[in-house]
């Protein structure tokens, strides 16, 4: 496989399963010692990837591997302070270096406990998921849940490298591919109509090369953050989904016993966010009616109970990129084309999500 080198803001992503020789080439550039190099995981990483990464890079072999446990629900503060306690007490210092191995909760948390231990080490990230490779791991915003509210604290810290190997997707159960598969349909909306026409002639499971749409997912993210690094503006239309989306995933952390993942309740915000577009930002019906049919297709329906939708909205009060007493949305025109800052009632909001249950019940 081929291998692929993008170039984003101030570090290169390195993509393809030849990898491994970048890897060791940079940990000996850097004259990284086996005592100075730390790598987090969490039990699937550990299991699964660890053992590949660790066979190809002999320099890996005798670092020290920290764990945590899996989920959203321990992206949190306390997990951080053991994390910091951890290195501490291994003796990691300023020239230490932190391997994020993992899914996006790794890529959130360890990029966010190297970047404030000692006012900062450097890390990289290997990402093993779908989600976290074509997402999660690259464009610098790193940070934990509060209170199961969606990345109240962080701050905006680049790796110094990105090596992603689309192998380790193999170890993937079906969700995990879906969750990360709900960033690439996200990318092809907002992005490019020809692109999401291709992309939604296929479901997931009849994709064959998940490379070149891994390449092509980052050079679309890789896009916007370049030329917006600290999200203030432009960045923004990478949150199409995402607001209603967070509402969700916070709602079922809170509620239900297998929560949603975060692509699953980002796929509820595309299509949630899609119906918004149709009532304010004048994406035609027809379009609407496609992205709810592939939503649809693609996922499994969440059925929510009647008087969920004002939890929901309470949830989003706390949604980062509320302006006063509006909800602030990027939406659709049309398929290929965002609109950031849009303003939305609670009313129409409502009216989404009442959409959304109406298809799936």
């Amino acid at each position: 496989m081929e291998q692929t080198i993008i170039n984003s803001a101030g570090y290169p992503i390195f993509i393809g399963n030849d990898v491994f020789n970048t890897i060791r080439s940079y940990l000996l550039q850097y004259e990284f010692k086996e005592d100075k190099i730390f790598i987090l995981c969490d039990e699937g990483s550990r299991k699964y990837c660890l053992p590949v990464l660790m066979s190809n890079v002999h320099l890996l072999q005798k670092v020290a591997v920290l764990e945590i446990p899996a989920g959203e629900e321990n992206k949190n503060i306390d997990t951080c302070k053991k994390m910091w306690a951890e290195l501490s007490n291994r003796g990691a210092d300023r020239n230490s270096i932190l391997v994020n191995l993992g899914g996006g909760v790794i890529s959130d948390m360890g990029g966010f406990t190297a970047s404030t231990f000692k006012r900062g080490i450097r890390y990289l990230n290997i990402p093993t998921t779908l989600l976290a490779m074509v997402d999660a791991s690259i464009g610098g915003k790193v940070g934990v849940d509060l209170n199961n509210l969606k990345n109240q604290v962080g701050l905006f810290a680049n790796p110094q490298v990105v090596f992603i190997i689309p192998e380790f997707l193999d170890t993937l159960p079906k969700r995990y591919i879906l969750s990360g598969f709900a960033e690439i349909i996200k990318h092809a909306l907002i992005y490019d109509k020809s692109y999401w026409q291709e992309l939604s002639s296929r479901c997931y499971n009849e994709i064959d090369d998940w490379k070149e749409l891994i390449d092509w997912s980052i050079e679309v993210k890789n896009y916007y953050i370049t030329e917006d690094p600290l999200d203030t503006g432009f960045r923004k239309v990478l949150n199409f989904g995402h607001t209603l989306g967070h509402a969700f995933e916070t709602y079922s952390l809170y509620y239900d016993d297998e929560s949603l993942l975060h692509g699953e309740a980002v796929a509820i915000g595309i299509l949630c966010e899609s119906y918004i577009s149709y009532k304010v930002a004048g994406l035609e019906k027809a379009q609407l009616e496609e992205i709810a049919a592939y939503i649809i297709r693609c996922y499994e329906p969440y059925i929510l109970e009647s008087d969920s939708i004002d939890m929901l909205l309470d949830f989003m009060k706390h949604d980062k990129k509320k302006l006063g007493s509006q909800m602030n949305l990027t939406l659709l025109s049309s398929i290929g084309t965002s609109l950031i800052n849009q303003e939305c009632s609670t009313d129409i909001i409502r009216e989404s999500i009442q959409y959304y249950q109406n298809l799936v019940k």
